[in-house]
């Protein structure tokens, strides 16, 4: 029974650590809901499909038959922006209907939904069914919530933009104070404050593919703009853990017994949902701010869990070397194809952050982590441990050349493409190019299963590819959590955003305006940092992507 006066949902990776997580941190057991899809469900949602962590129907059954055992909801979201149309195609539409009865045979007892008809069909066909409003509805007003209440949602998750006009979300709680409707926001997302870019985004997202990805511009587009204006960090309306106090007074002032806080993301790493429960449960997180929020480091991005119910697990054993010419076998270090474990040796959370991040190890840095994660040795293929170098085969630090062994064309055509290589092409293609062995640690024999691969990856140029995944290797920035401790009683005293411009961020520097506000501004000066070389490295990079998207240059014509 939830002892707070407010409640949380959270993100699921489908990790049974995280019921372990609820366990030590959640004394008061407020996180009473998880929210999760699964990857191979043929339905669109509100997150690229193809980093989804995978999972079957007989896991998830299992996994919400365990959610049932601690009283906690799970909450399946069919949530995108757009549903292409296809609630009403005629085979597609029954195939979802059909969908929506076999997870309430699953024992699933709420769906998040955007669609105004599969909301009725639901409502209509269910009656013990809880129907949330998702993110990409977009309410953004009390007209919107209201219309969305008479056509039968439970719950409304609102506008980001609710979390900082504290005088809109008050008078919105005491509106509905005495009714079942429930109302929620969104703690740690770091979207744009009022991005003008949201509703192409949530469509992209909305169309992707589970086993394809696409380059995301506007992902990248929203990653340059935060590093190229750092106030644009601050300027999101996200929930510091120390400032949840003030949404459960207002919840408490107003009366309202139905007010909850949504904790993200599905998509991450157990590790960061770690973070993220213990440090909303204790309401402090000392550290940096971009560890707890939506910030797209490639690092953080989920990894399948394993199917028992230990949660993740080490790994495979991995082969000795890497394979010969036209083998399909992982490199030396990597595990079996479609294994889900990190390289032998690598810990869980992947490689040291130094290698993740292209830049040498700090003083002292592969010592702490080297015992942080029990390492005695460095993984196979890696440098040893400190060492600025980069695994065998691989371009110098900042370098833009190839893979030892690796033409300037790029990989194998059967690589880029994603397929096994025909009988005698890996022969024709290494004499073409005067190879005599396969590059080091580098697979021949494509993707391995399971692994997603990029759309129109016969059409993209490798050099397009490599500098698209390098742009979501951020440069290192830190935002100082507790030196953020006051930042929030501005926009509870002045309620002013509506009608402001942000210095920084929409406006340039030389820019002026009457409604300009530099609270923001202000106060990234005091608690980001960043290594400026870096940033303007790494801006280079992402400028030069973000243009060739426009451009289509991406593509090999």
């Amino acid at each position: 029974m939830n002892q707070d006066s407010i409640s949380f949902d959270l993100g699921c990776n489908f990790d049974y650590k995280l019921f372990d997580f609820v366990d030590e941190y959640d004394k008061k057991h407020a996180i009473t809901s998880f929210f999760g899809k699964l990857k191979f469900d043929g339905l669109p949602g509100g997150r690229t499909a193809s980093i989804i962590p995978d999972f079957t129907l007989d896991q998830l059954a299992d996994y919400v038959k365990e959610c049932k055992k601690r009283d906690i909801t799970f909450n399946y979201l069919i949530n995108p922006l757009s549903m292409d149309q296809n609630e009403i195609d005629p085979v597609v539409g029954k195939q979802i209907r059909d969908f929506i009865h076999q997870m309430y045979d699953l024992g699933i007892r709420a769906f998040t939904l955007n669609s105004p008809i599969l909301i009725k069909y639901v409502k209509r066909e269910f009656k013990d069914v809880f129907v949330t409003l998702g993110l990409y509805a977009y309410p953004t007003t009390i007209q919107h919530i209201e219309y969305w209440r008479n056509w039968g949602v439970d719950e409304i998750t609102l506008d980001h933009g609710f979390n900082r006009k504290f005088d809109l979300l008050r008078k919105v709680l005491t509106q509905y104070k005495d009714t079942d409707l429930h109302l929620r926001v969104i703690a740690n997302n770091l979207c744009l404050r009022e991005c003008p870019f949201r509703l192409a985004h949530g469509c992209f997202v909305g169309h992707s593919d589970p086993e394809l990805f696409s380059m995301d511009y506007s992902l990248v587009n929203c990653a340059y703009k935060k590093v190229t204006h750092p106030a644009a960090i601050l300027t999101a309306e996200f929930i510091r853990p120390e400032d949840v106090h003030y949404y459960r007074e207002l919840a408490e002032e107003t009366g309202n017994k139905h007010f909850s806080i949504k904790l993200i993301d599905r998509t991450r790493t157990t590790d960061f949902l770690h973070r993220v429960v213990k440090s909303y449960m204790e309401e402090s997180y000392d550290g940096n701010l971009l560890d707890i929020v939506n910030w797209p480091q490639a690092k953080t991005i989920a990894t399948r869990p394993d199917q028992s119910k230990e949660g993740l697990q080490a790994g495979a054993d991995a082969p000795a070397a890497s394979a010969p010419m036209g083998a399909g076998a992982p490199p030396m270090g990597m595990p079996p194809m479609g294994a889900g474990g990190p390289p032998m040796g690598m810990p869980a959370g992947g490689p040291p952050p130094w290698v993740m991040e292209g830049r040498p190890p700090r003083p002292g840095e592969p010592e702490e982590w080297a015992k942080k994660n029990g390492i005695t040795a460095p993984p196979a293929g890696m440098p040893p441990m400190g060492a600025g170098a980069p695994p065998m085969g691989m371009p110098p630090m900042g370098a833009g050349g190839p893979p030892m062994g690796m033409p300037a064309g790029g990989p194998p055509p059967w690589v880029m493409e994603g397929r096994p290589p025909r009988p005698g092409e890996p022969e024709e293609w290494a004499k073409k190019n005067g190879i005599t062995a396969p590059p080091a640690g580098m697979p021949v024999g494509g993707p391995p299963p399971g692994v997603p691969k990029m759309r129109w990856m016969d059409k993209l140029k490798p050099e397009a590819m490599m500098n698209y995944g390098r742009t979501m290797h951020l440069p290192k920035m830190y935002v100082d959590n507790k030196k953020l401790d006051g930042f929030l009683e501005h926009f509870i005293n002045n309620n002013n955003c509506a009608s402001s411009l942000c210095v920084n961020d929409i406006l340039e520097d030389g820019q002026t305006a009457p409604n300009a506000c530099a609270h923001c501004s202000n106060w990234a000066k005091k608690v980001i940092s960043y290594d400026e070389a870096e940033i303007e490295q790494w801006k280079g990079l992402c400028s030069g992507v973000l243009q060739s998207i426009e451009d289509g240059s991406i593509y090999r014509y």
